[in-house]
């Protein structure tokens, strides 16, 4: 009995670990599609993602770090080019 709650919490967690991760995909997504349309109209040139899967699947999984990184250096929580 004590095995499957712990599974249980254990999956409840995972999956609300993961669904953090992808929003916080999602909104940085936003940011960045901003920040291009800005450096768009400036006339930069605007570098295309090369493997959208892999950005979701690590961003799932290292959000907490791209966080804390965004928030030490820049002081924002997505970060972008036009942050700095």
């Amino acid at each position: 009995m004590f095995l499957r709650k712990l599974i249980a919490l254990l999956a409840v967690f995972v999956l609300t670990y993961t669904a953090i991760g992808v929003a916080f995909y999602v909104a940085w997504k936003s940011e960045r599609a901003a920040c291009d349309a800005l450096r768009q109209a400036r006339g930069e040139f605007i570098e295309p993602e090369v493997f959208p899967v892999l950005g979701v699947a690590f961003t799932a999984v290292w959000w907490p770090i791209y966080a804390w990184a965004n928030l030490y250096h820049d002081n924002v929580l997505f970060a972008t080019p036009c942050t700095k």
